[in-house]
């Protein structure tokens, strides 16, 4: 039986080796091959030899890991792997826990899945000034300003100190300050904390203070105070020849200036600002003067001023301090609230139009509002706040100007505001509120007579008005009132009449006339005309209005040449409205046919042709033939209709200055309603549009086309179906000539594309 478990265990052995790997606990090692015990901090798994290996518990092999291991060799599963001492255990809900170092004031002993590291007993914390892991209770201390009672740190009290990291049975008390010192605080942790002294104290040596051998502090001297607190450049001791010379405190360790007296048989004298002795006696009074009392000389605190005491006068003056009453401010105390002279210091009366706060708002707010809540005054000029309805420059308070309100809130209580919608005021200075600005600037208006707001703006050219009105609902003066005599202004918000001092554009005045009247034909009323121009500027007319020249016909040079008027329509704006009256769209010979609707004109010659042609309200354009018949030489081509009908003829006016190409025209056109439009003029090509203002933009910029029919026009939809350009013709050796007329009374409405020329 022996036997066979020993060749059971050999066979075993080999296996592991070989074929079946290792038993659990152990791993394979392959040079050579032999199972091995997995060590502290490892799992081995073992079965065949693919699986004999060792893992790691640190199984990131990274800081998040390192903190793992095993409490024992030969370890079988991650389940076996615990923190290390100073870590606690991180589980993880997918097989694979970490562990963290503990945090400050905590400690771990490891080995035990520990998910929170144990906090220090209460007031102990770990010093961090020292490394290492943090593994028992030894490591929470006594930090320094605490010590141990026995069950808990606390906290120095104030007037004591302790210093360092302490193990809990060398910190069981703190240390003292010197006598006569202490601390701002609790939970002080050096001898340099005892830096305050006790009031009624002061130090013996100003440079060392508390860091020396003691005593380092004295009681208070009879002639001086000691406030205590912090002094770094001095020994703590306030003389009361500070106040006044000759002051004197009844005993040892006085603690303010109010205890500064004057001593018995003296008195103090303003002038001198010293302490006197009693007179002995004179002949007045032989048994001298005495003073059996010490006599306060009251210290004066902020928000406080200085009035003489009951029973004191002038000359022997004794003062007492009071709370300045409201509206008034006292003195700013420089030295914990109390001014160190006795110069009289009276309250001062806040600027005109300023006032103090409310003592229950200062009270709440006493930084913002300068008051000092022991004494309840007030105590700096910047305590006087400005009252509502006036602005302040630092000296003195003025009312808002018109047109401007201080309500007196927030951080610009000091300065007005402009009232908030344009076009208001206010109506007079020194507004409250913005609910003051309820009136209208002169220039503005509010027509809506129901929502005046709504409709508040500026007055309109040719309109002004003078006066402030309320705005108000229903209000009759709401609306601006229009210029005299047709008068317009030459800008919008007019405040007065003697703004409107033009006429609207195309309009004038005639001589001995008083009203703006539209301008009349020839003339033109500018637009950019200057202040107090009332008149019609007269078409410019000479030698730069454009002449015809016909290059054939009769020799007398008179008769080659032709100088047209000039009109306009009126009521023109500008002298681009400016038009030659009869002129020929190219240059020479130039006619333009009419086969039909002719009538004969005055042939005497080319003027009474054109006379002719001027008195028919009909006449489109006329033709003079030099070579002609003397009756008939002189043709004009009239309308077919006056009412409006489908079919319009619009001529291409010539520029009025003889700088400019007549074939390329003025922009401008010539309307008439020709039921026989087709009679007129050689076709050039039909356009596919029904915009008129396209129709006559291609003539424009076509040189020889003189004239545009336009078919299918519809006086509702300002529309047409199609447009036609048409040319006259040049020959050398025409004798007939064309010039064709400027309408002026043009009558079609025409509101889509271009407005009718004239």
């Amino acid at each position: 039986m022996a036997n066979t478990m020993v060749l059971k265990a050999l066979l075993l052995s080999c296996a592991a080796i070989s074929v079946f790997g290792c038993a659990t606990g152990f791993y394979l090692v392959n040079n050579p091959a032999t199972c091995t015990k997995c060590p502290v901090g490892s799992y081995c798994p073992g079965g065949i030899a693919t699986k004999s290996v060792i893992y790691s518990c640190n199984w990131a092999s990274n800081d998040t890991t390192v903190g793992l291991t095993t409490k024992d060799e030969r370890s079988t599963s991650r389940a076996a792997c615990v923190n290390k001492p100073g870590y606690k255990y991180v589980p993880s809900t997918v097989g694979k826990p970490s562990a963290a170092l503990c945090g400050p004031n905590t400690y771990a002993p490891g080995f035990n899945k520990q998910k929170a590291c144990t906090p220090c007993q209460s007031g102990l914390k770990t010093d961090p000034s020292v490394g290492g892991l943090q593994i028992t209770a030894a490591v929470c201390k006594v930090p320094p300003g605490w010590f141990y009672t026995g069950t808990a740190a606390v906290r120095c009290p104030k007037g004591e100190y302790r210093g360092g990291y302490a193990v809990s049975s060398a910190a069981t008390k703190c240390d003292s300050c010197p006598g006569g010192s202490t601390t701002e605080h609790s939970n002080s942790t050096l001898l340099t904390d005892c830096k305050v002294l006790k009031p009624g104290r002061f130090w013996l040596n100003q440079n060392t203070q508390m860091q020396q051998p003691e005593p380092t502090t004295s009681i208070c001297l009879q002639n001086s105070w000691c406030p205590g607190g912090v002094h770094p450049n001095g020994d703590g001791r306030k003389p009361c020849d500070r106040i006044a010379s000759g002051l004197w405190t009844k005993g040892l360790g006085a603690v303010a200036p109010s205890q500064c007296a004057i001593p018995p048989g003296h008195y103090f004298s303003a002038a001198a600002n010293t302490t006197v002795k009693c007179a002995n006696g004179d002949a007045a009074n032989p048994n001298g003067f005495y003073q059996p009392n010490w006599v306060q000389y009251t210290d004066i605190r902020r928000g406080q001023g200085m009035v003489l005491a009951p029973g004191s006068n002038v000359s022997k003056p004794i003062y007492m301090a009071v709370t300045c009453d409201t509206n008034n401010y006292g003195t700013n105390g420089t030295d914990q609230g109390i001014l160190m002279k006795l110069t009289v210091t009276e309250c001062k009366t806040c600027p005109k139009y300023t006032t103090t706060m409310d003592r229950t708002t200062a009270t709440n707010f006493p930084t913002r509002y300068f008051y000092d809540t022991t004494t309840g005054g007030f105590y700096d000029p910047l305590a006087c706040l400005t009252q509502p309805g006036y602005s302040f420059d630092g000296y003195q308070a003025t009312p808002c100007p018109k047109g401007e309100y201080n309500d007196a809130i927030g951080d610009d209580a000091n300065k007005c505001s402009v009232c908030p919608i344009d076009g208001t005021t206010t109506y007079s200075e020194g507004s409250q509120s913005a609910a003051d600005c309820k009136y209208v600037l002169p220039g503005w208006q509010f027509p809506n007579a129901a929502n005046p707001a709504a409709s508040l703006s500026k007055c309109d050219y040719g309109f002004f008005s003078p006066i402030d009105r309320e705005i108000r609902a229903n209000n009759a003066s709401g609306a601006c009132t229009a210029c005299p005599n047709g008068k317009t202004t030459r800008e919008i918000g007019s405040p007065s009449d003697d703004r409107c001092d033009i006429c609207p554009a195309g309009q004038g005045i005639a001589e001995g006339g008083s009203s703006c009247q539209l301008c009349p034909s020839g003339f033109y009323g500018d637009e950019a005309r200057t202040a107090g121009n009332f008149t019609c500027e007269r078409c410019p007319a000479g030698s730069n209005i454009y002449r015809f020249r016909f290059q054939s016909g009769p020799s007398s040079t008179s008769d080659n040449l032709f100088t047209s008027a000039v009109v306009t329509k009126p009521g023109a704006s500008s002298v681009g409205q400016c038009s030659v009256e009869f002129g020929q769209v190219e240059d020479g010979n130039w006619k333009l046919t009419s086969s039909g609707s002719n009538v004969a004109g005055n042939s005497a010659d080319l003027d009474a042709c054109v006379a002719s042609c001027k008195a028919n309200p009909e006449c489109q354009f006329l033709n003079y033939d030099y070579a002609g018949d003397t009756a008939t030489r002189c043709q004009l081509r009239v309308s077919t209709a006056r009412t409006i009908g489908t079919t319009l003829l619009a001529y291409k006016v010539v520029p009025n200055s003889n700088l400019l190409a007549a074939s390329m025209g003025s922009g401008l056109f010539s309307w008439w309603v020709d039921d026989a439009a087709a009679e007129v003029g050689i076709y050039v090509n039909t356009i596919a549009t029904s915009s008129m203002a396209d129709c006559v933009s291609t003539c424009t910029l076509k040189s020889e086309c003189a004239a545009v029919r336009m078919d299918g026009y519809s006086s509702s939809a300002k529309t047409i179906t199609s447009c036609t350009l048409l040319k006259g013709a040049v020959t050398m050796t025409e004798t007939v000539r064309t010039l064709v007329r400027t309408r002026i009374d043009n009558d079609i409405s025409i509101t889509a594309g271009p407005a009718p020329a004239p």
